[in-house]
């Protein structure tokens, strides 16, 4: 099955034929969960009472972190949970995209219906973002193959290879509690299995609106507020570093790590201490409250389950479904 590049599109690195994922070592005796397609994966609370998963948390922040600190444009990406399931979304769309299977084709409606159910961005709001990522360079909208009166959303080449590191952070945490070898290929960068992966992301949607999303509903303000769950992590990894002492957070500093200014951080962090979510002292010192903390672990714990679902969905697709001349 093959996907061509738009045109003038820049060309990925692809092999025309994957090669058999039979060498690729299966995890033993750690998933006790079946999703209804019949995929084993690891549950937010396996991931969270791992005795490691406080260094698997701090090795995703940390690998976060990197990916966005003072990278105002990719920042764009995460700026608030509107973008963040756009940015998502459209990756998953390109991941099961099919020319020959019109049902497939990520269009602006198939968009807008798949981020409907998290309710964090209208579909005017959607509409803005995609043309702010347009505009951006990190997507482009092209007439699809077999119609073109219907345009489609496809990820860029610098978009494409982004997410191969973004998602690397995820496998790179799962890999402190369960090993590299389970992960081989997505800590590799393998791009096919990037676009298999993604592809079965997008059936998660459900789980991930439920669990990290409805059911935490103290992370609701931070993806609401722009760069909130960055800053939102930059506190926490400081914190965890020093957990006896206040965390000395400059307005101005975070203001430009996250290109934000400095009034929204203050807004932002005097509206969670109004609400006991955050410590303010008299010197301007900070500290999450432990609930916050848990909170945050437990948005960490279900992304990574998430990913893990996605991951055993797409190691047992088959090899065929891989075969790509290239991933635009």
């Amino acid at each position: 099955m093959a996907f061509k590049l738009a045109q003038g599109a820049e060309a990925l690195p692809f092999p025309a034929k994957m090669p058999s994922m039979s060498g690729i070592p299966r995890p033993l005796h750690r998933f006790v969960t079946l999703d209804a397609t019949g995929h084993s994966y690891l549950t937010p609370v396996e991931i969270l009472r791992h005795p490691n998963f406080s260094r698997a948390r701090d090795a995703y922040i940390e690998a976060v972190l990197g990916l966005y600190e003072y990278k105002h444009a990719l920042i764009e990406l995460m700026l608030d949970g509107g973008r963040i399931m756009v940015y998502g979304t459209i990756m998953a769309l390109w991941g099961g995209y099919r020319e020959d299977q019109l049902e497939t084709l990520p269009t602006i409606s198939r968009l807008k219906q798949a981020i409907g159910m998290f309710g964090v961005a209208s579909p005017r709001q959607i509409d803005h973002i995609v043309a702010r990522f347009a505009q951006a360079g990190h997507v482009q909208i092209v007439p699809a193959q077999h119609d073109r009166r219907i345009r489609v959303i496809l990820p860029t080449a610098a978009l494409i290879e982004h997410d191969r590191a973004f998602i690397k952070a995820h496998y790179a945490a799962l890999a402190e509690l369960f090993g590299r070898e389970i992960y081989a290929l997505p800590l590799g960068g393998d791009l096919g299995f990037l676009k298999a992966m993604r592809g079965a992301w997008i059936k998660t949607l459900d789980a991930m609106a439920k669990e990290i999303f409805i059911g935490n509903k103290q992370m609701l303000r931070f993806y609401a507020a722009s760069a909130g769950m960055l800053m939102l992590m930059k506190l926490a990894r400081l914190q965890n570093r020093t957990p006896e002492s206040a965390i000395a957070a400059e307005y101005t500093d975070f203001g430009r790590r996250f290109g934000v200014s400095r009034t929204h951080v203050r807004t932002l962090f005097r509206t969670a201490a109004s609400e006991g979510d955050i410590t303010l002292d008299e010197r301007g010192g900070l500290k999450l409250s432990r609930e916050l903390l848990t909170a945050l672990d437990r948005n960490i714990a279900g992304r990574m389950s998430l990913l893990d679902r996605a991951h055993a969905a797409a190691m047992k697709s088959s090899g065929d479904d891989w075969n790509c001349e290239s991933l635009e």
